[in-house]
């Protein structure tokens, strides 16, 4: 199963019909009350409603009122002053649209779906879709369509790739003037004039994370930002984003290969596997980096894209240090002295790890971070002083992957066929036709309808693969 990165789902709810505000408090939340003002926007809004309770998103702050309207099942966000930011109905798989189920077949080969929403406004007209997934490592996945069945945004559980967190993180939307400044600075620094097209709230245990989805000169940008604006995870999608760029992606254990495991298995006998990132180039695993723990001590290591065996390097303590505690902290937890520092060193990067090694009296922040490619090792003092840096290099396979200008004419009829289908009224932008050793991997294209623009990916057969809205 390919990945994504989103994820949605709401726990703890009270399944009783009420008439009373003191009947629609979560009994989850001793300590909380659910304001008035949400109730009556809910009771307002939708006078026929039955079966009426409320689960907390954010304390204090956002809720999920689920109720039933005659004989559907619906649901809403609404805010502590009675604001309704969301409005969904209840479905089924078999009312989504053909293109998001050819695109889930495509790319979630053996998910379970665990819900199906049709996103509506208050004249009930659909807006988008909202499908929860399950994937095989049980992370949960949610994925964002609009009206015409394209993907916005996905939404995973545990970004960065360790075991699932129970319980799951939430999600709701919000308008991009709600994000912290640090995150609306980085975005204007970084691509200046751009598109907004989506922004998502993504709480995880105590960790408040931003979802964020941007289009620039026919790419989308997907961010993960943390609430100190520190890029977790980022990746795009587009005419012109490079085919001969290097996408990574975390990993967990069961996504290394047999031949990774029996290699680990005879060097390393009794490994812990901690992390792990693949490198994919047009769709095409190249590298595996990963970390593991043996022996008490940690190592990175490298695996080509037939899971041969390329290079390790120790990692963390140094090369004595075999007694120490490494103890996983949120990346929003890392002193702003080392958040600075890295900043001046890097331009762009993501965390793999944050992390605090106790060594007896002695505490150390071990940070490693990814950036233009390579992994860089970091160790700094409890007060977030510079101790040492050790540069991972990574080794590419010199790959000829090069893009070509694909002219409307020379679009495979089985792909405007698609489109036809899929896109009423479709206006051909710009293309790119992708090959490697001059042999086509597939076709990106830009098309525009009405006023929006929608990115599309096929294969060299023109069989639909994916696409995005930008």
């Amino acid at each position: 199963m390919k990945k994504l990165y989103t994820y949605l789902f709401f726990v703890g709810l009270i399944l009783w019909s009420c008439d009373r505000v003191t009947d629609l408090q979560p009994i989850q939340n001793f300590d909380e009350a659910i304001p008035v003002a949400a109730i009556n926007a809910i009771k307002t809004n939708y006078p026929e409603a039955t079966k009426v309770r409320f689960s907390t998103i954010e304390k204090n702050k956002i809720f999920q009122s689920d109720f039933d309207v005659k004989v559907e099942r619906m649901s809403a966000i609404v805010n502590n002053v009675g604001v309704i930011s969301e409005m969904y109905k209840q479905t089924i798989v078999v009312n989504l649209p053909n293109n998001i189920k050819a695109y889930l077949e495509a790319n979630y080969v053996g998910a379970s779906t665990i819900n199906v929403c049709q996103q509506v406004n208050k004249d009930g007209k659909i807006e988008g879709y909202k499908v929860i997934l399950k994937d095989k490592d049980s992370k949960n996945i949610t994925l964002i369509f609009d009206v015409t069945g394209t993907l916005i945004m996905n939404v995973s559980n545990n970004p960065n790739g360790g075991p699932a967190i129970i319980p799951p993180p939430k999600l709701y939307f919000i308008d991009k003037n709600e994000l912290p400044q640090a995150i609306k600075e980085f975005l204007v620094a970084k691509h200046g004039d751009y598109k907004c097209i989506k922004v998502g709230v993504v709480l995880e245990g105590i960790s408040k994370n931003y979802s964020v989805v941007v289009s620039q000169n026919f790419i989308t940008f997907d961010y993960l930002f943390d609430e100190k604006g520190n890029v977790l995870k980022s990746s795009s999608f587009g005419v012109n984003a490079p085919s001969s760029r290097f996408e990574d992606k975390p990993i967990t254990v069961n996504d290394l290969t047999i031949k990774i495991k029996v290699y680990l298995d005879k060097e390393y006998k009794g490994w812990q596997f901690e992390r792990g990132i693949i490198f994919i180039q047009s769709g095409i695993v190249q590298v595996y980096n990963i970390l593991i723990t043996f022996d008490k001590k940690q190592y990175s290591l490298q695996f080509d894209k037939d899971s041969n065996f390329l290079k390790k390097e120790q990692v963390g303590a140094g090369e004595n240090d075999t007694k120490f505690e490494v103890k996983l902290v949120f990346p929003k937890d890392v002193p702003s002295a080392i958040v600075n520092y890295l900043a001046s060193k890097h331009k762009d990067y993501k965390y793999i790890q944050t992390a605090i090694i106790i060594d007896k009296s002695k505490k150390i922040y071990w940070i490693t971070i990814l950036s233009n490619n390579e992994v860089y090792d970091y160790t700094f003092d409890e007060v977030g002083k510079f101790l040492s840096v050790k540069e991972i290099k990574m080794k590419f396979p010199d790959n000829k992957i090069y893009d070509r200008p694909l002219d409307a004419k020379d679009l495979p009829s089985k792909a405007k066929t698609y489109l036809e289908t899929n896109y009423k009224g479709w206006v051909f932008q710009r293309g790119v036709i992708v090959y490697a050793e001059n042999k086509i991997l597939g076709y990106v294209i830009a098309i525009k309808v009405a006023n929006d623009y929608y990115y599309i990916n096929f294969d060299a057969d023109a069989n639909f693969l994916s696409a995005r809205k930008g």
